[in-house]
């Protein structure tokens, strides 16, 4: 079940538009690593700024790989990039979080981190999981606390953003050790590695260096500029995603004259700024819009992709929250993306919320369900059983049809959503927040990730210790 967004020839444009920038303003670099493999592969030095020729760009586009996998470290839970199936993940990068006990909003902790990624764990619709951001660890490792804390508490694929180059090392020696060896985790990756470039077309030091070893390490890599409209991209939406189109494309053509064959994923994130308040937005409906269109972008280049989602401007788990989050999902979802970012995020995607996470759960099963689409077959279609029901006088109740695909799941059926009369339901009178932090506190009160071995947890223990005592100064 697809839409587009833009006609054959809007795309066409948005694409030539984000071509000219590459080839006339390029990109700005810090990295010599990054600098001298562009330029000893086609692409050229003006003005300090490196520039793309179409031939490079062109090239580079038909040997990055339409599918790739991701795996979790248990054999149930497979990503298939490039089946537009919308899998959901957990935001990464929240630096608060709403207390479970007291619904108020505090800074999160390395407790709430592992918290966050059992409930994860436990939640059938959340595919993949990304970190929040523990204020509690030391900010030199951050990125390698919470890669362990992840591993030990879930047995699904990771999502990890690389802070900083000089972790990288740490990461995927913690990923290696769970997966069993550098080969085993090529073959298997347990994550796929986010850089984030910084907006306007600036590969800052730290993300062009963690971009190359990622892409040596022969793990998924995902390019992820967040350029927000009228401050750090055009005050127009389709401006500023022809912008961010470049960003990325700069990062999916150094993969491929590094490595052809790479495994890249366009992670589009187009936000836009309050002009009143100066506050940075994640709402709808642009963030759904300019999802929907970057992610129209990397379906017309044949490049797996994840959008947002599940973002939006409210401060709790409600109402607004709902809508913003399902509106900001299902743009994406109906064009054909493969990851839904943000599940479980507030305030602009600057909080977490155990509660919200368990709503984007049921959220997530809706879009999942809904760009499934529809089979159409001759048992689907029932025109003997209509028939047979007209001519016996008897009823679809009793049919062997009914029961059948009753059996099979033809209907969605909510964990949360109430659907009885309103006399039953006034009874309590729960709302869904209420019941929803209830299954949150259930789920954590009772489910534990598959454990890891004795062996493996002490390896993580020793390369933790020696993360923490690096010193990149």
């Amino acid at each position: 079940m697809k839409f587009e967004l833009f006609s054959d020839g809007q795309l066409e444009k948005v694409h030539e538009a984000s071509l000219e920038i590459l080839k006339s303003l390029g990109i700005h670099t810090s990295s010599k690593r990054l600098k001298e493999l562009l330029l000893e592969r086609g692409c050229r030095e003006k003005n300090g700024r490196i520039v793309f020729s179409q031939d490079v760009v062109d090239t580079a586009l038909k040997t990055v790989p339409s599918r790739c996998q991701i795996y979790g470290r248990s054999d149930k839970y497979t990503v298939e990039m490039g089946s537009n199936k919308a899998y959901s993940q957990t935001c990464v990068g929240t630096p608060s979080i709403i207390d479970i006990d007291t619904g108020e909003k505090r800074d999160a902790n390395l407790k709430d981190l592992e918290d966050f990624t059992r409930l994860a764990d436990a939640l059938e619709f959340i595919n993949i999981v990304s970190p929040i951001f523990p204020r509690d660890v030391p900010q030199e490792a951050i990125v390698s606390v919470e890669t362990a804390a992840m591993l030990r508490n879930t047995t699904k694929p990771l999502r990890i953003t690389a802070e900083s180059s000089h972790e990288m090392k740490y990461i995927l020696e913690l990923l290696s050790a769970v997966a069993g060896g550098r080969e085993n985790l090529r073959k298997r990756p347990l994550a796929y590695i986010e850089v984030s470039p910084i907006s306007p077309l600036e590969y800052g030091f730290d993300p062009a260096e963690a971009m190359i070893d990622i892409l040596e390490a022969g793990l998924p890599l995902g390019i992820v500029p967040c350029p927000m409209m009228g401050s750090t991209g055009p005050m127009t939406l389709v401006g500023t995603v022809a912008q961010h189109n470049a960003e990325i494309l700069a990062g999916v053509v150094a993969s491929q004259l590094l490595k052809p064959g790479s495994p890249v994923i366009m992670s589009p994130r187009v936000t836009f700024m309050d002009m009143r308040s100066g506050v940075g937005l994640w709402a709808m409906p642009e963030m759904g819009l300019a999802a929907a269109a970057s992610v129209q972008l990397a379906r017309f280049y044949g490049i797996p992709s994840t959008a947002t989602g599940f973002s939006g401007a409210s401060k709790i788990a409600d109402a607004q929250s709902g809508y913003e989050h399902l509106y900001n999902a299902l743009m994406p979802a109906l064009i054909g993306t493969d990851i839904l970012a943000a599940a479980g995020s507030l305030e602009n995607v600057l909080t977490s919320c155990f509660a919200m996470l368990v709503i984007d759960n049921e959220l997530a099963s809706v879009i999942q369900r809904t760009v499934r689409g529809i089979e159409v077959s001759e048992d689907k279609l029932a025109v003997n059983v209509i028939a047979e029901v007209i001519n016996s006088q008897s009823n679809f109740l009793e049919h062997k049809h009914t029961r059948k695909h009753l059996r099979a799941g033809e209907l969605w059926t909510p964990v949360l959503s109430d659907r009885q009369t309103y006399e039953k339901w006034a009874l309590s009178k729960e709302t869904i927040e209420e019941k929803a932090r209830v299954k949150a506190k259930e789920l954590l009160a009772t489910h534990q990730a598959e454990p890891i071995s004795q062996e493996v947890n002490a390896e993580i223990d020793k390369i933790l210790k020696r993360a923490q005592e690096h010193n990149p100064h």
